[in-house]
């Protein structure tokens, strides 16, 4: 069975920077509907201030390049995923800060849009919170988007079978209670509602898309869930 020690949030800041041109050959893209939904609902468009936490190779950071997002603040604490992201991406909109985002000094009530892809897990979820309420402006917006490997409500043959070769210390991305934290909407909602910089005032979730939802309720949060991505032989 898979050993349920799990990796210590710091390990994230250094762990898939070794080859980064690897790294970023085998991550998936994210699906359009992603950013269709960061262009309608969370006004992503031309001259929109965005930080992203966690850009690492830049998978995400093209994309939202591509579609308006100036400035662009890329947080980053592997510098050889920084220098990657900058070798590919020498747009003058990008500022790369080589730095944990616990540990960054940015601008208060100074960004539209702030977002995280595939890494908001390696961050102490409350402090972060915190932090990222500070950073947007009241109209603001924050969106956290996941692939997901492995869900244990929907197991596939695939993913049974080779398991337990796989065999390690797992990643906060596991989640509790056997569901992976970027599909943990109840607990992510759940920590948005304790906080008072975050307001959720909304009673439910409402689907926007497939695999995406959004807290109805004008406060300058939401919070993007994306599908799993099936496991592939």
């Amino acid at each position: 069975m898979v050993t349920e020690t799990k990796l210590a949030r710091q390990v994230g800041r250094q762990a898939f920077g070794e080859n980064p041109a690897s790294y970023h050959s085998s991550r998936p893209e994210y699906p359009d509907w992603v950013y269709a939904t960061l262009a309608a609902g969370c006004g992503l468009r031309r001259n929109t201030a965005v930080f992203e936490i966690g850009a690492g190779t830049g998978t995400a950071t093209r994309r939202l390049l591509d579609l308006g997002a100036d400035p662009l603040t890329a947080v980053e604490p592997d510098q050889r995923l920084a220098a990657f992201l900058r070798t590919n991406n020498p747009d003058k909109a990008l500022t790369i800060v080589l730095a944990p985002f616990e540990d960054v000094s940015l601008e208060e009530e100074a960004f539209d849009l702030g977002v995280s892809f595939t890494a908001f897990h390696w961050l102490d979820e409350d402090s972060a919170l915190v932090k990222i309420a500070s950073l947007l402006r009241p109209s603001g917006w924050w969106a956290a988007v996941w692939n997901v490997f492995g869900d244990d409500s929907r197991p596939d043959p695939f993913h049974e079978a080779t398991k337990d070769l796989l065999e390690a210390a797992a990643s906060p991305s596991a989640g509790e209670r056997g569901i992976p934290f970027g599909l943990d909407s109840v607990a992510r909602f759940d920590r948005l509602e304790t906080h008072r910089s975050i307001r959720c005032c909304g009673e439910h979730d409402e689907p926007m898309v497939p695999g995406a939802r959004c807290r109805p309720n004008g406060s300058p949060v939401r919070n993007l869930l994306e599908r799993d991505c099936p496991s592939r032989p």
